[in-house]
């Protein structure tokens, strides 16, 4: 007898092969694959390499035109058909192969929609069997996977359907209605690749009302009281906003002058806060995002190396619940206890038999996020940052309430009240472990009733109500999960979709582009319902039904074409006015993606390419003007309007990273560049690829060594090539003012900069002050 376990990804086959017993690796022409005996049964291990198969129109004999819709014959097919895919087929040949030697066959993909749906047509097309058994963890820990593999499951078909029909939806909306706007601009003889879907319209559509709105926004003013009291602190007039500019003035001109306050009341409030539950899918992008940066996608693909390494559980859930089983607890926070960075507070839980707290979410497969174990291999930054979040998060669910003093203090100054408050934190609790969640200290003077403190000044401050802010990569996640768009495990991609296609701009928020408004605006006024959240949340209805077998994917298939014709058959009558809408914004988005800043001609900067597909930034006055900044021919360019606090040039974005476009900006060379760049001008090194001279030049991220010989030759090193141990040393050039920590240089994507030494449990920043940045009274 021998088994034959379908695995999603080849590192998750080779876990699943070491679990179960002392594995042989095998190949079929390059692919691998696990050969094992467990208990005298020969067992294979084997995988595909995530969708093997995709939907593409079926071949009617029919001659077509070009673009043609609406198109609903589809098929599954080999995802080698892709370019850039090719390498599928080898993983369906080597399944195919191996299952003529099989008698059992187990599936064990990830266990959710998209995982059934693999494993199902791995075994459908690639072994020929319509059913098998189905092993479903939610971690490759040792124990979980022959637990898994003693105790099988069968194929949920109700999931299979669901994943199914969710993808042939999709195809029908998205290459319908993105052929739809193509074939518009195409009627006003132009060409642009269009492209839209089922939740990317809704969840563009929100975001366009958003933008609106924010243009449309006229700021209201009003007035704010402050009374600037002994020790710099702040106290505020009780009616925090005064709105008729006439009774502000009137109070502020009959109490400027004061110079005492009397406190009237003083009200301390203890507060006990609760750890946070342990992470759902959402609420790790979300955090991630606001601590590291980490787009949601990122954080995703992150997650599942780590789970795929074996030292977290599954991320795509939606639980914030640990699991019940106590042994499994016992088992997890036994291996954490081996890491140095937690050990204290892992031997203190087993120990003390603490019980975590738990979240309101639940998820009917699988736990929340959690640590499953320590690290086997060495991780890189980024895998380290995700990975002691998760471990922070999950241990801290296991400790103490921490403790806030909240104090709120009512001043008089004759007659008007003020308000001053302050907090602190008096029992740190799981604050100490899951530090990132930031707790504001304003620690107040003792004060007592009917004290009187002096007052130094009066302000009155004229002020303007601020527009909505913008969803960030954050922030969206939450919206369109509140909304029921998409799902946990692709909600990160609809965000990254619509930034690649130009709709929207991530510059820190998410900006929409007048493209982004134009396909929104047209797809409104010409076939609102492509675009209507309700049809969409309706369908996810469906497919849960689906899931649970009580109604036919038949039924779910033909509702959604029929629907679909005739919102194109509306479009298919409009088709030159909605194209002649488009291409008018598609100008106009061109021309700002492209326009960087201004120039001191007073002309634009704008990013220029070459017939020779190279690129850099030249000025729309040229020839006049022949200005030229350089740019790396590889990273992703965003414009972000905004321009160096040192210099003046613009500053755009490559790759996440801000950049002053001016190779002679002073913020690019450090004091320490400056003694390498006279260094290297003595030192005469020659370029180890041509033998020509090493010289200094200045590029867009600053000095480097490059060839004199270039373009012939294109040879760089950096300036400062110290070793570890040398860029280990720390100049120490004060104490925190928050924590007591050291003050440290830092280098960051502006330069270098001062930061304390405890991060990122201290956040603590400050400027180097040079020339340009000194106030005229410290110049004086």
């Amino acid at each position: 007898m021998t088994d034959l376990i379908i695995c999603e990804k080849p590192n998750v086959a080779k876990k699943i092969a070491s679990a179960l017993g002392n594995p042989k690796k095998k190949s079929n022409n390059g692919i691998p694959y696990y050969e094992l005996e467990r208990n005298g049964k020969k067992i294979i291990v084997a995988s595909a390499v995530g969708h093997l198969f995709t939907l593409e129109e079926e071949k009617t004999g029919e001659k077509k035109k070009f673009g043609e819709y609406p198109v609903f014959n589809i098929k599954w097919v080999p995802a080698s058909t892709i370019k850039g895919k090719e390498y599928v087929q080898k993983y369906i040949n080597t399944l195919k192969k191996l299952a003529k030697e099989a008698d059992e066959f187990y599936i064990a993909s990830d266990w959710d929609i998209e995982g059934e749906l693999i494993g199902y047509h791995a075994l459908y097309y690639c072994c020929g069997k319509n059913d098998a058994k189905r092993m479903r963890f939610s971690s490759l820990t040792k124990n979980e996977i022959i637990k898994a593999y003693e105790n099988p499951d069968r194929v949920d078909f109700g999931l299979v359907d669901a994943g199914d029909s969710r993808h042939r939806v999709d195809w029908y909306y998205g290459i319908n209605v993105s052929r739809a706007l193509m074939q518009s601009i195409r009627a006003v003889n132009r060409w642009q690749t269009m492209s839209t879907g089922r939740v990317q319209g809704p969840a563009l559509s929100f975001l366009v009302d958003r933008e609106l709105e924010i243009k449309k926004f006229v700021p209201k003013p009003y007035w704010v009281i402050g009374a600037h009291l002994k020790n710099e602190l702040l106290a505020i007039h009780e009616k925090d906003k005064f709105w008729d500019e006439k009774e502000a003035n009137e109070i502020y001109n009959r109490i400027k002058d004061e110079k005492e306050a009397i406190i009237s009341s003083i009200k301390k409030t203890k507060k006990k806060i609760k750890p946070n539950p342990p992470f759902d899918l959402g609420t790790l992008q979300r955090e991630a995002h606001r601590i590291f940066r980490f787009s949601p996608k990122k954080t995703q693909e992150i997650a599942q190396k780590l789970y795929e390494m074996g030292i977290c559980s599954y991320p795509r859930t939606s639980s914030q619940k640990l699991p019940k089983d106590d042994n499994y607890i016992k088992d997890i926070l036994t291996k954490v206890s081996n890491h140095g960075d937690y050990k204290k507070y892992a031997e203190l839980i087993l120990r003390e038999n603490r019980k975590p707290i738990e979240g309101k979410k639940s998820d009917p497969a699988h736990p929340a996020i959690h640590v499953v174990d320590v690290p086997k291999e060495l991780l890189n930054d980024d895998e380290k940052k995700l990975y002691d979040l998760i471990v922070r998060r999950t241990l801290a669910a296991f400790w103490d309430n921490a403790e806030r003093e909240y104090i709120n203090v009512v001043l008089n100054i004759d007659g008007e009240n003020f308000k001053l408050s302050g907090s602190r934190t008096i029992k740190e609790g799981w604050h100490e472990i899951y530090y990132f969640t930031k707790f504001d200290e304003k620690e107040l003077p003792s004060l007592r009733k009917n004290d009187k403190i002096p007052v130094e000044k009066i302000t009155i401050e004229r002020k303007e109500t601020k527009p909505p802010k913008r969803y960030t990569m954050a922030s969206i996640i939450k919206e369109l999960e509140s909304r029921e768009l998409g799902t946990k495990a692709t909600r990160a991609d609809i965000v990254e979709k619509l930034v690649k296609r130009g709709y929207l701009i991530d510059d820190g928020s998410l900006k929409v582009t007048d493209l982004g408004i134009a396909v929104i605006e047209t797809l409104k006024k010409y076939c609102p319902e492509i675009i209507d959240e309700k049809m969409t949340r309706e369908l996810e209805k469906k497919l849960d039904r689906l899931q649970k077998r009580t109604i036919k994917k038949e039924n779910v298939l033909k509702d959604a074409e029929n629907k679909l014709r005739a919102i194109l058959e509306e479009v298919k009558k409009k088709e030159k006015e909605i194209g002649k809408e488009l291409v008018e914004k598609i100008d106009t988005t061109n021309k700002s993606l492209k326009t960087v800043g201004k120039c001191e001609c007073g002309g634009d900067l704008i990013i220029i390419k070459t017939k020779g597909k190279k690129r850099f930034i030249g000025c729309t006055n040229y020839p006049e003007c022949k200005k030229t900044y350089p740019l790396p021919q590889k990273g992703r360019i965003k414009i972000l309007n905004e321009t160096c606090e040192i210099c003046g040039a613009p500053i755009i974005s490559i790759d996440n990273q801000k950049v002053c476009i001016n190779p002679e900006c002073p913020s690019k060379i450090s004091n320490e560049d400056k003694k390498e760049m006279e260094k290297a001008e003595k030192s005469e090194k020659i370029c180890p690829k041509c033998g020509g001279k090493l010289v200094v030049k200045k590029g867009i991220y600053g000095a480097f060594l490059g060839c004199e010989n270039y373009p012939k030759c294109r040879y760089t090193e950096k300036l400062n090539n110290k070793t570890k141990t040398e860029k280990a040393e720390k100049v120490v050039v004060g104490k925190c003012p928050e924590c007591g920590g050291d003050l440290i240089m830092r280098k960051g994507r502006f330069g270098e900069f001062i930061g304390c030494s405890n991060y990122p449990k201290c956040r603590y920043t400050e400027k180097i002050k040079n020339e340009k940045t000194k106030t005229k009274k410290e110049k004086k």
